[in-house]
């Protein structure tokens, strides 16, 4: 299996911040640093004090013990010393072979060369002296990602070499590497960007474990290979990348310590909390998280802030970790956890530099052409920054307050924010192209995640006894329209929801679900039944997109069965799942999968935060924040006339919320 080599994208290795499995082994085991091997005599490896590693140990040595101290030397440290030995062994045959190959060009110089061993002089002098350049690195068997752009289609193919032992123990092609970590930057990176890409590649090149690690990059690719998809092209002998997955997931577990407060540790907990998602292992996927987060507030900064580039990669771990608490919050109904982030939503003035590095349409191993774009990346992570804080307010505002005092001025104001996000994107972010060139799919990510924040926001309004207002429904069809024809008709038509994010098949869950269970038959009771995607076509549009994801991610399969279950709670009718795909889903693995039973939100629980007076001051309060304007405007915005239906889809819900109101 021969590739091309990756490359980060241009500038990659300079002040850019960009860049960036839990396999069948168990849950994260909570250990320090002792429980590795690094304990003294087994008998007592579970007492509290740490062995000093002398022989006997000092706990040994203040006791009287009969047992002989056996002291075993942490695997990990036993693997580094052994690598280090091995560039020096490799080094000094370098610098043997250039002096013999002096002595067997029978120059001037040999005399002096004898008289120089003969002297035990260094060979590293003597190397100089003869005038070669000094001995660097030994070069990494490591496939090389270059340093200029992310898949040029100059680029030499790789010689297939084994990944370093540095790196990972997992052997394979180094083509596969190639590929897992072009997979990882085009559809991972984008969208949960917990490294800057350019120190992550340098160091990997140059064997540094300051950005980069052994956990780091087997949980990267761990989480690639559910994103590699077989091209069933004859005479093409692929490995078996579901096995690739787990043992990848087993190297980076493998290597995962809490007690390890680096950079690069973090990072790796927050990309195996995506790869247990990816599994439908949501609940040791949040201890992943968890752990991540833990070991951020943790983290001594002054240790690490002489680093070339540190802060850069900071704020690109800091930012990312925040981001998947607030979406994890969002969509398992919880309280999220803080993480203080300051300043994210600043412009940063490498922000532009960031938005012209190339971002690289990539899917397959054997593509021939490779398309690619500008990014975009520095804007689209300032403005999902900007997002985040507004989903986070409103997650803490439904599931925080414990007593009635949730208003409707509340709820207005936050939802009036949410607009005011929208109208101001930048307009190189409100582009969403046409059907031969939509925009880029993490920025359809970002307009789908809105869609379904807003429904997140107002849903439980719909779901109260005894409040009925059109308005509230005129808003919530517009948007998860909005949403459902962001994900059909430009991400999975341009590029299927194969490669979709994980935390993006939670909003196909709601934005489906709203339109069936509140508007089965459309726009109704306005003379547009049937106006927009009613229920079962919504339900049909879910299935299929989580059944795109399903290739992959084996979460996407309980999502699809609680999405039939929607619908036959609601009486839709829609094609039976194929015999093939087919099983039985049992509660455990809804509760795997998004860590509650269901994935629609605890109404009752947060009607019990609601005032008394939500419902009579929910009128004159609309009126006050404009709340229907939100969408009137937004409706004659809409720009794209090659998008299917989507004007008429838009006039038609515009005609029917004025029709609405006036029925008020």
């Amino acid at each position: 299996m021969s590739l091309r080599s990756i490359r980060p994208a241009a500038g990659a290795s300079g002040s850019n911040p960009g860049q960036s499995a839990s396999g069948s082994t168990g849950t994260l085991k909570n250990r320090d640093k002792r429980d590795e091997g690094s304990s003294s005599n087994s008998k007592r490896r579970r007492v509290p004090e740490s062995c000093d590693g002398q022989k006997p140990c000092k706990r040994c040595a203040t006791r009287v013990e009969t047992a002989e101290c056996i002291y075993e030397v942490h695997i990990k440290h036993a693997k580094e010393e052994l690598v280090k030995q091995i560039k020096e062994f490799k080094a000094k045959d370098q610098l043997t072979d250039r002096i013999l190959t002096a002595l067997s060009e029978e120059n001037e110089k040999v005399p002096e060369i004898i008289e120089r061993l003969q002297n035990r002089e260094q060979y590293e002098s003597i190397v100089e002296w003869l005038g070669h350049p000094h001995i660097e690195d030994i070069d990494s068997t490591s496939p090389r990602i270059s340093h200029n752009s992310t898949f040029e289609m100059s680029d030499h193919e790789m010689g297939g070499g084994p990944l370093s032992t540095r790196w990972t123990s997992v052997k394979c092609d180094g083509s596969v590497f190639d590929h897992l970590f072009s997979l990882y930057f085009a559809w991972v990176h984008p969208v949960h960007t917990l490294f800057d890409e350019g120190r992550f590649v340098d160091n990997y090149n140059n064997q540094s474990t300051d950005y980069c690690s052994e956990s780091l990059a087997s949980a990267m690719c761990a989480l690639a290979c559910h994103l590699h998809t077989a091209t069933g092209a004859a005479g093409i002998d692929e490995p078996d990348f579901d096995q690739l997955g787990e043992e990848f997931s087993d190297a980076a577990i493998a290597n995962l310590d809490p007690q390890d407060h680096t950079i690069t540790n973090i990072q790796a907990f927050a990309v195996m909390f995506l790869v247990d998602c990816a599994r439908g292992k949501g609940l040791r996927a949040a201890s992943y998280l968890r752990e991540a987060t833990s070991a951020l507030s943790a983290l001594k900064l002054e240790r690490f802030e002489a680093l070339e580039g540190f802060n850069e990669v900071w704020k690109n771990t800091l930012g990312g970790i925040r981001n998947l608490n607030v979406e994890w919050a969002q969509v398992t109904c919880q309280i999220p956890v803080h993480v203080n982030s300051n300043g994210f939503d600043q412009v940063e003035e490498y922000d532009a530099a960031i938005d012209k590095r190339a971002w690289f349409l990539y899917r397959h191993a054997h593509e021939e052409e490779v398309e690619k774009f500008p990014s975009l990346l520095g804007t689209t992570n300032r403005e999902k920054s900007n997002l985040i804080d507004l989903i986070g307010e409103a997650t803490a505002m439904l599931y925080t307050l414990n007593t009635a005092c949730l208003k409707a001025n509340h709820i207005l104001g936050l939802y009036s924010r949410f607009v005011k996000w929208r109208n101001e994107l930048p307009e190189v972010l409100k582009d969403l192209g046409s059907r031969k060139r939509p925009a880029l799919p993490h920025i359809l990510s970002l307009w789908i995640l809105y869609a379904s924040s807003v429904t997140h926001l107002l849903r439980p309004l719909l779901e109260l006894p005894g409040f009925s207002n059109s308005s509230v429904r005129a808003v919530l069809w517009h948007h998860a329209q909005r949403g459902l024809h962001v994900l059909d008709e430009k991400y999975k038509t341009a590029y299927t929801c194969r490669y979709q994010p994980v935390l993006q098949m939670f909003s196909v869950l709601h934005l489906t679900g709203v339109i069936a269970q509140h508007f089965p038959g459309g726009v109704s009771g306005v003379g547009t039944e049937g106006s927009g995607t009613d229920g079962p076509e919504a339900i049909h549009l879910g299935i299929e997109a989580l059944g795109q994801s399903r290739n992959g991610f084996p979460v996407a399969g309980p999502f699809q069965e609680m999405l039939r279950r929607t619908a036959a709670q609601e009486n839709l009718l829609i094609m039976p799942p194929s015999p093939a795909l087919k099983r039985i889903y049992r509660i455990d693995d809804f509760l795997d999968a998004c860590t509650r039973p269901t994935y629609l939100q605890p109404f009752a629980e947060i009607h019990t935060r609601f005032h008394p007076s939500l419902k009579s001051q929910w009128v004159a309060e609309a009126a006050t924040f404009r709340f229907i304007d939100s969408i009137l405007s937004a409706t004659n915005r809409v720009p794209s006339a090659e998008e299917r239906g989507a004007q008429s889809l838009l006039d038609m819900s515009g005609m029917s919320i004025r029709n609405l109101l006036n029925s008020n």
